[in-house]
């Protein structure tokens, strides 16, 4: 993909921050990571009508609402999916998936490993808080074993998923 031109003006962060209120728990980290990528947006030099941002359901999933782009909420587990569909259909597109551990992990875990799979060029942020935060502590495929949460008020047994070892 292109820069800009030299006739177009130059992007910043605020050019990515959208209208919409961000609704995430006082001291989430979410907001670091949405002030992060508003930040290194404009350094790409992608023009902003080529962002795509996908999400699933969960905290993590509000971020298209967040970024002044293009975005999708999808349904949970399948924004790997929808995100082959689109980077596939359309190539010159800049597609970030936008996902937590609950999301990509168990929900839609085998369309993560797919994505992966296929090499797409595709920019996933997995956003792993070890907790399912939108059900407010349902423990998650990366929370660690003996996690007491309201699912597992005696510890979680599984032993967590290390999303690395993809």
């Amino acid at each position: 993909m292109s820069a800009p031109g030299a006739g177009e003006p130059k992007l910043g962060k605020k050019d990515f921050v959208s209208d919409q209120d961000v609704r995430w728990c006082p001291g989430c980290g979410d907001y670091a990571i949405l002030s992060q990528v508003q930040k290194v947006l404009p350094e790409l030099g992608v023009p902003r009508e080529r962002f795509v941002f996908i999400s699933g359901i969960g905290c993590s999933s509000r971020f298209p609402y967040y970024v002044n782009t293009y975005g999708f909420h999808s349904i949970h587990g399948r924004a790997p999916a929808i995100a082959t569909g689109l980077k596939t259909s359309r190539p010159d597109l800049s597609v970030w998936v936008v996902t937590g551990d609950g999301d990509a992990l168990s929900i839609g875990g085998n369309h993560l490993i797919h994505i992966l799979r296929r090499n797409l060029d595709v920019n996933i942020l997995l956003f792993n808080n070890k907790i399912y935060g939108l059900t407010k502590g349902q423990y998650s495929p990366t929370s660690e074993v003996g996690k007491v949460t309201k699912s597992t008020p005696v510890g979680s047994i599984d032993h967590p998923f290390d999303p690395i070892a993809l």
